[in-house]
């Protein structure tokens, strides 16, 4: 009994989730969306939402941190590779957005949900920088951070955006072709653990 009641809740969330990920591309905010538009695209009833949920809000809490949580877990698994040098670990990054396009399609830019790309910011571009592998000066470090964080989300949103029409490898370039020369600039050389990648436009 607890194995069918386990299914049927997982079945009723994907539903749900589903449902939210589909009226957020139309509606553009969580907060246009009702419980009942939730409910009749998922063609549940409102009691089955009620005992999972208080609200949207909270429906697109969980689907913001399953995939941060996913994207970590990926990211980790790269990172513990014995040849993951930096380029490698973005590239993998940047494959791992592509492979869950209307995720983070829908979350970065159809919703424009400020708290998820501030969270995405923080958990997934901030191991961009770690990976730099640089001595920033304690009085600069949060405005170097802001800088390379906000620019490095700037420009992958700009490539979700164009329907990917740079190969990911040219974006990993490009990160850190930029970001190294502005590190250049304030005599902060990072030193990169690979050497660039060639584009493959497989």
């Amino acid at each position: 009994m607890n194995t069918k009641n386990n299914q049927r809740t997982r079945l009723s969330k994907l539903l749900f989730k589903n449902a939210l990920m589909d009226l957020l591309k139309e509606k553009g905010s969580v907060a246009k969306i009702s419980v009942r538009e939730l409910c009749d695209r998922a063609e549940l009833n409102r009691s089955t939402f009620y005992a999972h949920y208080n609200e949207p809000n909270d429906l697109l809490m969980e689907i913001e941190t399953e995939l941060l949580d996913a994207t970590e877990e990926h990211l980790k698994k790269i990172g513990e590779e014995n040849d993951a040098g930096a380029h490698k670990y973005i590239l993998s990054f940047l494959q791992y957005i592509k492979q869950n396009d209307k995720q983070f399609r829908t979350l970065l830019i159809d919703s424009a949900d400020p708290e998820f790309r501030s969270r995405f910011m923080q958990q997934s571009i901030i191991q961009f920088v770690e990976n730099l592998r640089i001595e920033l000066p304690k009085e600069l470090e949060q405005y170097i951070f802001s800088y390379i964080l906000n620019g490095s989300t700037g420009i992958i949103i700009q490539w979700i955006r164009s329907d990917y029409a740079v190969n990911e490898n040219e974006i990993v370039n490009l990160l850190f072709s930029i970001n190294q020369s502005a590190l250049v600039n304030l005599n902060l050389t990072p030193k990169l653990t690979a050497t660039r990648l060639e584009n493959n436009k497989k």
